[in-house]
């Protein structure tokens, strides 16, 4: 199985800049697939490009491998699995909500003090004040739905 890297990676290993990765591939001289640089045509064209992980580039074609085979067999993954990765997304979840959460503070908090320093401003302060404010929370009433 051919191995490939992203563009950043590919740079980094032959010690080069991503914008010459991306003038090699526009010349034809850097092969890709999927938007990927080939490992094969990156040596040839980059000899001096270390490869500092041979086993990582052996693994990742193993673990391609297996979800070529799982998805030709059809094996479900086990139960444990499945409350694991529930469990990580409802921690995930319950942070995002908190912070959610500290975003609209934040937002009212900020509203209140533009509204105070309305009552210190002249007319149209006030107004250009009034208009920003009235943005902001329809801004805020689109993202929630």
């Amino acid at each position: 199985m051919e191995h490939h890297l992203n563009l950043a990676r590919a740079a980094k290993l032959a010690g080069i800049s991503r914008r010459q990765i991306q003038q090699d591939i526009k010349q034809g001289k850097l092969d890709v697939f999927e938007g990927d640089v080939t490992v094969e045509s990156l040596l040839k064209l980059y000899p001096q490009t270390e490869l500092d992980n041979e086993r990582e580039l052996q693994r990742v074609a193993r673990i391609q491998q297996e979800a070529i085979h799982k998805a030709f067999t059809g094996i479900v993954p086990s139960e444990q699995s499945l409350m694991d990765q529930v469990n990580r997304l409802q921690i995930r979840l319950q942070q995002a909500q908190f912070k959610i959460g500290e975003y609209e503070r934040l937002l009212m908090e900020s509203k209140s003090r533009l509204e105070e320093m309305q009552k210190h401003c002249d007319r149209q302060q006030k107004q250009t004040l009034a208009a920003f404010i009235g943005w902001m929370m329809h801004q805020y009433r689109q993202c929630r739905g």
